[in-house]
This record gives structure tokens, C-alpha cells and sequence, in this order.
């Protein structure tokens, strides 16, 4: 009898131990599964981690831009800049000595910042008159007393960009 009582728990042990080596295979096949939907999941996460970073990033770090203006723009800053400098003569002598120095100085960065983009402005006003030369003459204006035409006034400068003109100047001619 103790045989038998021997083997009824050996063979409830048995049992037991098939029980739980099965759930042992239960548990591993689960983990497994979920390890491979995991690692799915994971590279998912990891992607949307890689863009929340990117997007932290452009919005902490300002974002430099190399900005490159048309030309047509620059012109039309340089005519813009000349005509500023042509108002600033007129009411230079009507201003405080404290605030010409500043106006000036700003008018000279402006050429130079101009001048880095191969920009040229040419006013020709008192300037000999030659016909060759590309100017617009809006309007002549006569005085007897000159031997040779000169321009009288400049009404738009000329702008040249790398040594060509880019802007024929419009200007007043005075002759004889």
C-alpha cells in the first residue's frame, strides 16, 4: 500500500509538475509574443520619441535661415537708401549736432551693407552730361550760360550690380 499511496503522489506530483511546466510554456510563448508586438510597439514609440525631440529642438533652438533677396529687391532697397540720403542732406543743416553723426553713420553702414552685394548707387547730379551714358532724361532744362550740358538734377540714381546697370537713372538735364 505504501507503494501504491507512493505512486498516487508520484503520479499527483506528476501531474502537478505537468501543470506547471505547461504553464511555464504558457508564460514563455506569452512573453515571447509579447516581446516580438513589443519590440512593434517599442520602434513606434521610439519614432514618435525621435519627432517629439525634433520638434523640441526647432522650437527651443531658433531657426537660422540663409535668406537669399532677388535682386530686383536690393535695387529697389538701393533706390530707397539713395533717396533717404537725399532727404537727410536737406534737413542735415536744420538738425541738432548730436543727431547728424548718427544719420550719417547709419546712411554709411546701409552703402556698405549695399556694397557687399556688389550694389552700386551713382548719383550724377552736376555732373557733364555724356550721350552715351544710360540715363533717362525726363526733362531739359535751358540755360544760356553753360558751354556744356550737365545734369541739373537726379531724379532716380543709377544702380549697378557686379559693374552692370541694373537701373538706368532718371535725371533733369540742363543745357545750353
Amino acid at each position: 500500500m505504501k507503494i501504491i499511496a507512493l505512486l498516487s503522489g508520484i503520479n499527483q506530483f506528476a501531474g502537478l509538475i505537468s501543470v506547471l511546466i505547461l504553464l511555464a510554456v504558457l508564460v514563455l510563448i506569452f512573453l515571447l509574443f509579447r516581446r516580438g508586438a513589443a519590440s512593434g510597439i517599442s520602434k513606434k514609440i521610439d519614432d514618435l520619441d525621435l519627432k517629439i525631440q525634433e520638434s523640441i529642438k526647432y522650437s527651443v533652438t531658433p531657426n537660422f535661415v540663409k535668406l537669399s533677396l532677388e535682386v530686383n529687391d536690393l535695387i529697389e532697397l538701393a533706390v530707397e537708401i539713395w533717396r533717404i540720403q537725399q532727404r537727410l542732406t536737406k534737413v542735415l543743416p536744420s538738425l541738432a549736432e548730436s543727431q547728424k553723426p548718427g544719420l550719417e553713420n547709419s546712411i554709411q553702414k546701409l552703402n556698405r551693407c549695399l556694397g557687399k552685394y556688389d550694389i552700386e548707387i551713382i548719383d550724377h547730379t552736376n555732373q557733364k552730361f555724356n550721350s552715351g551714358l544710360n540715363l533717362d532724361v525726363l526733362s531739359v532744362e535751358k540755360d544760356p550760360s553753360i558751354v556744356e550740358p550737365i545734369v541739373k538734377e537726379t531724379k532716380e540714381p543709377t544702380v549697378m550690380y557686379k559693374g552692370q546697370v541694373v537701373r538706368r537713372a532718371k535725371i533733369v538735364l540742363l543745357s545750353n
